[in-house]
């Protein structure tokens, strides 16, 4: 799932960081561009001064004594501090006649061949692995040529450590870039995590408009368009309990009507085939009678979300013994024997009585239809000081385990079920649960059977 946020950062950071390359290549050629002017213009006045000296007619004469005053000019004699060598200019100085075909002298450090062509400007020459820059001027007095090189050492460290400075500033400034930028996308995508959250911690059943503060314009339009949404799901849901409870409703008098004719009949003497064409008319009667009796319960449950009255602490053991009391008979004509386990003791809990007999007729019927006669179902009883489980077991065929998570669907039944139902019990058990906070677990046990358990947690 693609994150907003995360689009967002890594957005801005690699635009911050394309950035921030662009800057330090442009910072490396104008530092460069900027660090040559100056040293140029500094090689410049070098020469002006050298030619100032040099440029007089007596120069070829007093060229061995203005050699030796120059060299001992350019030597190093002084210690240099150690932060200050790696700036220091190498100078290089050649002096030739006009023709350019005799050198007058040259500095030590100077090659025994021109160091650039003899015409007047700047000049970039290398040779021999080595490299410098020379300005040549003439000395039209002493009809020579005067060249003043520069080995271009200084103003590549002083290049390199401009743009190392700047490519450590950006760094810097893309650290701080960043975290301002993580501080202001989370500022401004507040709105969109508390709707987020109002929407994360909303009951699934609470269908009223939205209301979120500090509602920016651009989550106007998403917040009204998810309240039209819940006015439109809550105007469906109204119109199908509507449909469910009338249809319910008005099916529920004539089907009784049916049921107590049907059984009349049944009193009455009647030839083998006509009895059981009857039975099998009762069957179905009461097949429908109980569909509409359960959705009719679906309905309740639904049009109240949760039991509104304070509730009491109360004895769940003689509610269980209730509910089984009212199911015996059913289990009775299967010959299937009821086992109650873990109620001899009194047990006090916070429930709902009519919703927890509910679900737990249901889970307990539905055993009963689906296991064999003679077979046996046990009810039980586990709690402790956080939560109360009741258990119901039988001896069944059980249910693929592909199904287990389809089971509380409404109207959902397996395929090829003989056993006749409506496929409402489970969802109605639920629906319960729901209601009061409880978890439905359901699943097929090793020994074989089903096992469906009520787990109610302290609140």
């Amino acid at each position: 799932m693609i994150s907003i946020r995360r689009r967002l950062l890594w957005s801005l950071l690699l635009t911050l960081l394309a950035a921030l390359s662009f800057n330090s290549l442009l910072a490396h050629f104008v530092a460069r561009h900027e660090v040559d002017e100056v040293f140029d213009a500094e090689l410049l006045s070098t020469a002006r001064i050298i030619k100032g000296l040099l440029n007089q007619k007596s120069l070829v004469e007093d060229a061995e004594r203005i050699g030796q005053a120059l060299e001992e000019t350019l030597r190093d004699n002084e210690e240099m501090p150690s932060e200050l060598q790696s700036y220091e200019k190498k100078i290089l100085l050649q002096v030739w006649d006009h023709h350019g075909d005799d050198m007058l002298f040259r500095s030590s450090q100077a090659p025994d061949f021109a160091l650039a062509p003899l015409r007047q400007g700047f000049y970039y020459h290398e040779q021999a692995g080595s490299e410098w820059i020379v300005y040549v001027t003439a000395l039209h007095e002493a009809d020579a040529w005067l060249l003043v090189g520069e080995i271009p050492t200084a103003r590549d460290e002083l290049s390199q450590s401009l743009v190392a400075v700047f490519i450590a500033s950006g760094v810097l400034a893309l650290i701080i870039a960043s975290i301002l930028a993580i501080s202001s996308i989370n500022f401004g995508l507040a709105p969109l995590a508390r709707l987020r959250q109002l929407l994360k911690h909303r009951d699934a059943n609470n269908l009223a408009p939205l209301e979120l503060p500090g509602q920016t314009h651009e989550l106007a339009a998403v917040v009204n368009s998810i309240n039209l949404l819940f006015i439109k799901i809550e105007d469906g849901l109204a119109r199908e309990k509507r449909f469910v409870a009338d249809a319910a409703h008005e099916l529920r008098t004539p089907l009784a009507v049916m049921k107590l004719r049907t059984q009349t009949l049944l009193d009455q003497p009647h030839d083998d085939n006509t009895r059981q064409e009857l039975k099998a008319l009762e069957a179905s009667v009461s097949r429908s009678h109980r569909v509409v009796e359960q959705l009719l319960m679906l309905t309740s449950l639904d049009q109240n979300q949760r039991p509104t009255e304070e509730l009491e602490p109360q004895d769940i053991c003689e509610q269980i013994r209730l509910t089984l009391a009212e199911v015996w008979p059913e289990a009775a004509r299967k010959h299937i024997e009821l086992v109650v386990c873990g109620t001899e003791q009194v047990t006090e809990w916070v429930f709902h009585p009519v919703l927890l007999d509910v679900a737990l007729r249901n889970l307990v019927e539905n055993a009963i239809r689906y296991s064999p006669a003679h077979s046996e179902i046990t009810v039980t009883l586990i709690s402790d000081d956080h939560s109360i489980r009741i258990t119901v077991e039988d001896q069944g065929p059980g249910v693929r385990a592909d199904a287990l998570s389809q089971l509380h669907e409404r109207f959902f039944r397996l395929a090829g079920q003989e056993v006749p139902g409506s496929g409402l019990g489970l969802s109605i058990v639920q629906r319960v649960c729901t209601h009061m906070g409880a978890e439905l677990l359901l699943e097929n046990r090793e020994e074989g059977g089903f096992h469906a358990a009520l787990v109610f947690r302290q609140p």
